[in-house]
């Protein structure tokens, strides 16, 4: 018989105030990097957001790392702290958390022309983000108003039941994906 024992390393993060510039999670995002499979990154959310940047980086960290990632809901997860919430693979909520989405909120100045160009990008940038984090926890109608400028706000039951759904509707997502495959498969080998 062979024993080993491996040493787990988890990271805890609190996300308790304005999401700040990316260059804020450096230190933070180096140590997920330095985690392999098995450990732990656990985020605790309680902030009404900021700057998509900071958000994005965070996203950007949870998705390459081999760690396991959890974010727990913990108060508010509102704007660029809802992204990064629903953006784990695992998410738990909090009896009295909230959630706030709207669409972005930005600025430019510069010459006409840039000005025009730079808005055209973030719309492009940021409806793509907030579809591909959003979609399956909202309807496509409510993401149809987001983008419109409504602002939406969901108690912790809410979010649980949102997130079940979603859940359900990824993995109806996913068993079709891997039976087209099988189809697809199974009708390359006829053909041979």
């Amino acid at each position: 018989y062979f024993e080993t024992t491996q040493p787990t390393r988890m990271i805890k993060a609190f996300l308790d105030e304005e999401i700040k510039p990316a260059k804020y999670y450096r230190p933070l995002i180096n140590a997920v990097e330095s985690l392999g499979e098995g450990d732990l990154v656990y985020l605790s959310v309680n902030s009404y957001g900021g700057y998509l940047d900071g958000a994005i980086a965070l996203i950007n960290a949870m998705h390459s790392t081999d760690a396991n990632v959890h974010c727990c809901i913990d108060g508010t997860a509102a704007s660029a702290a809802s992204l990064i919430a629903l953006a784990s693979p695992s998410v738990s909520v909090s009896p009295y958390a909230s959630m706030m989405i709207h669409a972005a909120t930005f600025g430019s100045f510069g010459k006409q022309s840039d000005v025009i160009s730079h808005a055209s990008f973030v719309d492009k940038q940021v409806k793509s983000l907030m579809h591909d984090i959003y979609k399956d926890f909202l309807t496509e109608q409510e993401f149809q108003e987001v983008m419109l400028g409504k602002e939406v706000w969901f108690d912790s039951e809410e979010i649980i039941q949102r997130l079940e759904r979603r859940a359900e509707l990824q993995k109806k997502r996913a068993l079709a994906q891997e039976k087209e495959a099988k189809k697809a498969k199974s009708t390359t080998k006829k053909s041979d």
